[in-house]
């Protein structure tokens, strides 16, 4: 696009553009902690605005604190990277694209994007409403915006991806850690109201108790027992598939969440030998982001997603360590999905009382384990003929 040596000018007020083609910069660990502690406070504003959505009706401005600090989080990053963009730069009146730091090129794309997605929400909301139901995460400019966030976000990680050497300690990988984190932070937002850490009630005894008040047109007896094919289109009188919607929400919520969190790790491990504690983090920061949705009121669920980071960062520790075998890591894959989700159950069993079948429960943490061994095959993938690539 752009050919090495020529001077490109947009408009006479702005910065030329032109491609020396010298090798890229590296950004300091110290710029990319920087990054990531504002994209971190960007990313609990849009939490805080997702507690407002979430608990709160009759919304009808733009203009919420929530909705306010979200976005003065998106003009920090934006101030804070191109300070780092001209940090790197010899001459200011024509910008060297070369000299763009890895990793902050993603910038190039995310900040148009946020410029275009922000005012488009204002105008997409002044259009359509403040809906409290889920169809609001789903407008064309929120999609823009959490693309544009989870490129932000990505930025520290990716610097982190091209600086030397693969056995971090935990205080140099933090920043790459948190960022990792904060992405796969913004992509379960979407799908907040699936995930079994926004609300629990599905799988307690007491929801299933009050669903067994209901006239389920799915049933395995009685006056309204009908094939499912039936029963799912069985709508305009009071027989209703109640059961099969609500429980296939939340194993959807669960699958999903093993596969974003589970993928994050398996991605990281590719690169890094990851310091004791990086999975406790994520983890934790994900149980402290996903309580606010229900305003604390799901505190009990954080212990078992701390809990499973913790033997996460020892079976990375014990099992896999600095070794390359892949059925090593293939285990850990299997494994981590498995307690996590065992620890889940456990909890609501303590708090709450757990109102799914054993064959419910455990199928789905075999599922789920099953689910973490498949991700390795796209991270992790098998040796091929001796002498060829992958080999």
């Amino acid at each position: 696009m752009f050919e090495t040596g020529k001077t490109y000018t947009l408009v006479r007020w702005l910065p030329g553009l032109t491609k020396s083609g010298r090798p890229r910069p590296q950004a300091t660990l110290r710029e990319d902690a920087i990054l990531i502690a504002v994209g971190l406070f960007t990313n609990a504003m849009l939490f805080w605005d997702g507690i407002v959505h979430n608990n709160l009706t009759g919304i009808d401005s733009f203009w919420s604190f929530a909705h306010i600090f979200m976005y003065l989080g998106v003009i920090g990053l934006a101030v804070w990277i191109t300070m780092v963009v001209l940090r790197h730069q010899d001459d200011h009146q024509v910008l060297d694209i070369s000299q763009i730091p890895y990793g902050y090129g993603l910038a190039v794309v995310a900040l148009p994007l946020a410029a275009v997605a922000g005012p488009a929400d204002f105008i997409w909301h002044s259009s359509f409403g403040f809906e409290n139901q889920i169809d609001s995460t789903y407008s064309p400019p929120h999609q823009g915006l959490f693309v544009a966030g989870g490129l932000l976000a990505a930025i520290p990680a990716a610097s982190a991806w091209r600086r030397p050497g693969t056995r971090p300690s935990l205080r140099e990988f933090l920043p790459a850690n948190l960022s990792v984190m904060a992405v796969a932070s913004l992509v379960l937002f979407v799908i907040h109201q699936l995930s079994p850490f926004y609300v629990a009630a599905a799988v307690t005894s007491d929801f299933q108790d009050d669903l067994a008040r209901f006239n389920d047109a799915y049933s395995a007896e009685g006056p309204n027992s009908e094939g499912l094919a039936r029963a799912l289109v069985h709508y305009g009188d009071d027989l209703w598939p109640y059961y099969f919607y609500s429980t296939h929400a939340t194993i959807a919520g669960i699958l999903l969440f093993t596969i974003v969190t589970v993928g994050a790790i398996l991605l990281m491990r590719r690169r890094w030998t990851l310091p004791i504690g990086t999975v406790t983090i994520m983890f934790t920061s994900l149980g402290l982001l996903y309580a606010m949705l229900s305003e604390y009121r799901e505190w009990a669920l954080i212990p078992s997603l701390v809990l499973a980071g913790a033997a996460g960062d020892i079976l990375l520790s014990r099992l896999v360590g600095e070794r390359s075998n892949s059925w090593r890591m293939r285990l850990f894959a299997a494994l981590l999905p498995a307690i996590l989700w065992v620890l889940y159950f456990i909890t609501v069993a303590i708090s709450d009382g757990l109102g799914w079948s054993a064959t419910l429960w455990c199928g789905v943490v075999v599922s789920a384990a099953l689910l973490g061994f498949l991700l390795t095959l796209t991270t992790i993938p098998p040796a091929g003929p001796p002498g060829e690539p992958g080999a």
